[in-house]
C-alpha cells in the first residue's frame, strides 16, 4: 500500500534514512539532521496542493517513502527516495517513482529534478528506467565524505 504522509511519518523517514545510509554508506550524524531540516521544512510549510510525501507501508509497517517539493511553480524536487533492504527489487520502488511523476503531471510541473550521488547504482537505474537524465554533477563534501552528487531531470 502506498498512502500519504501522515506526521507520525516524520521519525520514520528520519530515522530510516539515516539506519540505512549509515550502515550501507557509513553517513554520519549530519547526514541524520539534514534529513530532519529538510523534512522539519516541508510539515511547517507545505502546501499538498503542490507538494506530497508518500509512505510505502507493508502489513501496516512503513518500508519506504518518497516526497515532492516545489521548487518553483513549473519544477519540483523528488526527495526521500528510500526503500528498505529487504524489499529492493521488489518493484515497490518503480511504483513510488510512479506515485510521484504521475503528481507531478497532475499538478502540471514541466520538469521533476532530483539529487542523488553515484554510489546510489540501483536508484540512478530506476531513474533512468523513467526518463531521468544526468543533468549536472559536482564534488562535495557531505556526512564527512567527498562525494560525487548528481543533478537528474526529467522533463514531463
Amino acid at each position: 500500500m502506498i498512502r500519504r504522509f501522515k506526521p507520525e511519518d516524520a521519525e520514520y523517514i528520519i530515522n530510516s534514512h539515516y539506519k540505512i545510509y549509515n550502515k550501507e554508506y557509513n553517513y554520519d550524524l549530519s547526514f541524520k539532521e539534514f534529513i530532519k531540516k529538510g523534512l522539519n521544512n516541508f510539515i511547517e510549510r507545505s502546501d499538498t496542493t503542490k507538494e506530497e510525501i508518500w509512505i510505502l507501508e507493508i502489513n501496516g509497517v512503513p518500508k519506504g517513502s518518497i516526497g515532492i517539493t516545489m521548487v518553483d511553480e513549473n519544477v519540483a524536487q523528488l526527495r526521500w527516495f528510500l526503500v528498505e533492504p529487504d524489499l529492493r527489487g521488489s518493484g515497490f520502488g518503480s511504483k513510488l517513482i510512479q506515485k510521484a511523476i504521475d503528481f507531478c503531471r497532475e499538478k502540471a510541473y514541466k520538469t521533476i529534478l532530483l539529487w542523488t550521488n553515484n554510489d546510489f547504482k540501483a536508484a540512478r537505474n530506476l531513474y533512468k528506467k523513467f526518463g531521468f537524465r544526468l543533468t549536472e554533477t559536482r564534488i562535495q563534501t557531505l556526512s564527512n565524505q567527498i562525494l560525487t552528487e548528481e543533478r537528474w531531470e526529467l522533463s514531463l
